[in-house]
């Protein structure tokens, strides 16, 4: 298992990838190693490792993220008899199984609910919304393209609500830079944004820093913030949840049985498994019951095709 830049510990993206390794591991009696890329070289250098190596003999590499994908694009023919699985990204080779998430959709239940708490009144935990600004923020990290899907789906989800509503939008470029988040969500906090999410590693605790700070509430990404991060649970709404752990277990299980295939690209959606918006541990329940059952209706919308949502802003 090669991790996102940065490794464990971001209380998102790869600490979900590693809860799916670990459950695999139980399920089916599996052994794994980790591999934690700290800079651009990490990923080709972990890749050729695992590749090359003959003790143990790995039957699947497990690529977790978009940075991934020039240097498996090379290694995955190079070592063309491994097994490879590419998670969040696509790397077109016959011996690739790629697993992609809709997180644009994800995002857009975020946004709905969001912008309705924003349009009212309300107050949880320590912070409150402000009713006479239309405005919410989003933070991403490296400004990619599944990082620009969180801010898509969030600003249709917005607008589905009202047209006017504006969502501030920043990339810090960088997936491990909690300063600069906390700083770019101050500034559009400071512009009237009081419901932010962020799509930026573990970076994201900057952006609940910020929030904490001044009062407004945040959606969290990738794991169930309000857990991961239990710090800041009096202002995290909920987190978009992505079927990372889900996929990693469904792609070791290939393998066990015999299932793999190559060249395949599965794609999960609203219907699929591919996220879940788990409201806050601490503050989820203070939100109406009526938004929390319209955002499950709009869920099921998405699945059945009535509301298409965009990928890109």
């Amino acid at each position: 298992m090669i991790y996102a830049r940065g490794g464990l510990g971001d209380q998102s993206f790869s600490d979900a990838a590693n809860r799916g390794i670990t459950q695999a591991a139980e399920e089916y009696g599996i052994s794994f190693d980790d591999a934690e890329p700290q800079s651009n070289e990490d990923f080709g250098a972990f890749q050729t490792q695992f590749a090359r190596s003959s003790d143990p003999d790995y039957d699947l590499i497990i690529c977790l993220g978009f940075e991934h994908v020039s240097d498996l694009q090379e290694n995955a023919q190079q070592y063309s008899d491994q097994n490879w699985s590419m998670l969040d990204a696509v790397v077109e080779q016959p011996n690739v199984e790629n697993w992609v998430y809709a997180e644009e959709e994800g995002a857009y239940m975020a946004g709905e609910a969001g912008a309705k708490l924003s349009s009212m009144e309300f107050s949880a935990g320590g912070a409150e919304t402000d009713p006479s600004n239309t405005t919410m923020g989003f933070v991403g990290g490296v400004e990619a393209p599944v990082v620009q899907a969180f801010e898509a789906g969030f600003r249709a989800g917005a607008k589905s609500v009202d047209e006017n509503f504006e969502v501030l939008s920043s990339y810090v470029g960088s997936f491990d830079a909690p300063g600069d988040v906390e700083e770019a969500a101050r500034s559009m906090i400071d512009s009237g944004a009081d419901v932010l999410l962020h799509g930026a590693g573990a970076g994201g605790s900057g952006l609940f820093q910020a929030c904490q700070d001044r009062g407004r509430f945040a959606f969290g990404a990738d794991s169930r913030q309000s857990e991961t991060a239990s710090v800041f649970s009096d202002v995290i709404l909920g987190s978009i949840i992505k079927g990372v752990d889900t996929s990693v277990v469904r792609s070791v299980e290939r393998v066990v049985n015999g299932e793999f295939e190559g060249g395949q690209t599965f794609e999960l959606g609203a219907g699929e498994g591919g996220f879940e918006l788990l409201w806050g541990v601490d503050i989820g329940s203070d939100i109406p019951q009526e938004i929390r059952d319209e955002a499950e209706a709009t869920k099921q919308a998405i699945a059945d095709g009535e509301i298409d949502v965009p990928a890109t802003p």
